[in-house]
């Protein structure tokens, strides 16, 4: 079920900055508690401070430089040309599995949703830009009498390489002219991704995804392929479908994954892989990309293609659950994972 450990270690380095001192690692914390200190630490490193020595970041700063405080209160200058780490933006790009099979966990993925955007308004600093897109897992089906066969056994793809390929059509080879397909942004009433900031009402953006997440629907290939999908998005053979969604320089970019079936993407992982780091060099690459999901649970333990993509980009294992249970999507999608966003934006050295 849900992974804690990359949050538990961010948090004491996030301390430590700002307040000098030492911080607890203590992994009994609960979800709320870390959601709570990852607000105050947020907070504490983008807000300036008073010389009240109680701790009050609601003053002022005096002219000349940024105040701020250690953790006994006593007050230092940051000087005029110290700028302090964070994010501008922030690009949330959700992978949706379309398949037959997948009415039932999209619509509780759309359930969960507007508690995440909460979250996450709760857990970001003000002003920051916040993008939000959905691709589906498809590179094949026309939406017309599609039929990929099923080719599944347990967690793992029982088909061989050449017939998998005869399912797949990247980008790269033509445009199979499908909303949302071969990594191309689904467009939904209008809207290829959702721009809103933190400082903005989240009311819209939740009845955007809510509904663009169903309307995703269930004519995909039965072939799926996120790992494919979540990779393309970045792809020059895309750029104008999704332009204007991605952003390199001081931006974080968060892929969630939702499927219910392994992953049949058939290049090479170290491809798919360097797609994003190229996509984000500017911004440093791994340490600006998290990923996250419901996904089958088995596929850890086989390290199937899915989850070599969810444990490509640092050293600590993504926040994910069993897609099955849906009645935990909203503790997967909820405090925890917009914490670990926050604190990586605000970790983030300035571009």
């Amino acid at each position: 079920m849900k992974r804690l450990s990359s949050l538990l270690t961010l948090l004491p380095a996030l301390a430590l900055a700002c307040s000098g001192g030492e911080a607890s690692t203590d992994a009994s914390a609960s979800a709320a508690s870390i959601t709570s200190a990852a607000t105050t630490i947020t907070t504490a490193m983008t807000a300036p401070t008073s010389g009240d020595t109680s701790g009050d970041t609601s003053g002022d700063t005096s002219e000349g430089g940024s105040d701020s405080e250690d953790s006994d209160g006593t007050k230092f200058d940051l000087g005029d040309d110290v700028e302090l780490p964070g994010c501008d933006a922030v690009d949330i790009l959700f992978v949706v599995d379309n398949s037959a099979s997948m009415a039932t966990y999209q619509e509780a993925l759309a359930g969960a949703f507007p508690g995440f955007v909460d979250a996450i308004f709760e857990n970001l600093p003000k002003d920051v830009d916040v993008h939000v897109a959905l691709t589906t897992t498809d590179f094949f089906c026309n939406g017309e009498g599609c039929a990929c066969p099923d080719s599944t056994i347990g967690c793992q793809s029982a088909a061989e390489l050449d017939t998998i390929e005869m399912y797949y059509t990247p980008p790269t080879e033509g445009s199979n002219e499908i909303n949302g397909s071969q990594g191309r942004l689904f467009n939904y009433e209008g809207k290829s991704y959702f721009a809103t900031s933190t400082d903005d009402d989240p009311a819209p953006l939740k009845s955007w995804f809510t509904g663009a997440a169903t309307a995703a629907g269930e004519l995909g290939c039965s072939f799926e392929m996120p790992v494919a999908a979540a990779s393309y998005v970045t792809h020059p053979a895309n750029a104008e479908a999704n332009e204007g969604f991605l952003r390199d320089e001081d931006a974080v970019l968060l892929l969630f994954f939702l499927t219910d079936e392994p992953d049949k993407s058939p290049e090479a992982m170290k491809l798919y892989k360097q797609m994003l780091l190229d996509a984000k060099s500017g911004c440093g690459g791994e340490e600006c990309i998290l990923t996250a999901g419901l996904v089958p649970g088995c596929i850890g333990g086989i390290n199937q293609k899915l989850w070599q993509m969810m444990t490509a980009f640092g050293d600590e294992e993504p926040i994910w659950g069993d897609i099955k249970d849906t009645d935990a999507y909203t503790e997967v999608i909820g405090a925890a994972l917009a914490a670990t966003l926050g604190n990586t934006c605000a970790l983030l050295p300035e571009g």
